[in-house]
């Protein structure tokens, strides 16, 4: 698609947007299909960004609701719906988790592989114990799961972490990516928001500024479940001193009051799908980013 939609027109008088349709149009729809059968979850809904009504026909013959549903099962494991799915469509609460991703490109290229084949190692080990807990006695507000799911591995994980109750994350829901190292325990894990979250110290990729999972500060001692517990306490008490987003820090110190209602706005926006419904018929909802600052 990228290829025939870049080639030159011909003649060119038309905008970009004209010109890219008209070649979408052109296309049989043999070629399409084929295409659409290569591409991923995200590449078929990037496609239906695109606006086309002839290519957001097909991929709707062919991309049924089930679809949308198993893609957001498989990218959000932990997701529970909290309210009647009622009108909406799974096909528009995917696209509403995608979008209060910090980065999609981010979301797209995913982590590095680390995995080991070393089934009887100490950090296979130590996984296997610190997923037995995580299942028998979670954290309050806290839970976390292998991916992909019943696969044995254990380099990646899955967490949702619920807003703290008094906190302005109160009600959210979330979602963070963890990505085990090789030399898991003595490394710390890779942490990183798949979730939007206005926090000084989360950065808009999503990455997380906590001391404890540094490597000069990492200890033995800390399992997935602490780590996601500093996390959740860290949405409480936002360390201002050093942070991600100076901005945020910046207002967090001169207008506590105007952070908390930016930290409520964006929870409610982006953190509450499984409650509050489709955000709206746009695909992006108001003040996304910096904008509200």
């Amino acid at each position: 698609f990228e290829y025939y939609l870049r080639a030159p027109s011909h003649p060119p008088p038309q905008s970009s947007a004209q010109s890219r349709g008209a070649r979408l149009d052109a296309l049989p729809t043999e070629l399409i299909l084929a295409v659409l059968a290569h591409c991923d979850d995200m590449a078929v809904w990037s496609l239906l960004r695109l606006g086309n009504r002839r290519l957001t026909q097909i991929i709707e013959r062919e991309f049924s609701d089930a679809y949308w549903q198993r893609q957001l099962s498989h990218r959000w494991p932990l997701f529970t719906l909290r309210r009647p799915l009622g009108a909406g469509t799974w096909r528009s609460l995917y696209s509403d988790l995608l979008l209060s991703a910090p980065c999609l490109a981010c979301l797209a290229s995913g982590p590095s592989s680390w995995d080991v084949d070393e089934a009887s190692s100490w950090r296979q080990r130590r996984l296997r114990l610190e997923y037995r807990s995580l299942i028998q006695e979670p954290p309050y507000g806290v839970a976390a799961v292998p991916t992909p799911v019943d696969s044995g591995r254990l380099s990646q994980w899955h967490a949702v972490i619920c807003g703290p109750p008094g906190s302005p994350y109160q009600g959210g829901a979330f979602f963070l990516s963890l990505t085990v190292p090789h030399s898991y325990p003595l490394r710390p894990p890779l942490i990183r928001f798949l979730t939007k979250v206005f926090h000084p110290n989360v950065s808009r990729h999503g990455d997380v500024g906590l001391d404890a999972i540094l490597p000069t500060n990492w200890s033995l001692a800390l399992t997935l479940a602490k780590v996601l517990v500093c996390v959740q306490s860290l949405l409480t008490d936002p360390y201002t001193e050093v942070s991600m987003e100076p901005r945020i820090a910046r207002l967090c110190i001169e207008n506590r009051p105007e952070f908390e209602r930016l930290a409520r706005l964006w929870t409610w926006k982006y953190a509450m799908h499984d409650f509050v419904g489709p955000l709206a018929a746009t695909d992006e909802p108001a003040g996304d980013g910096g904008g509200d600052l």
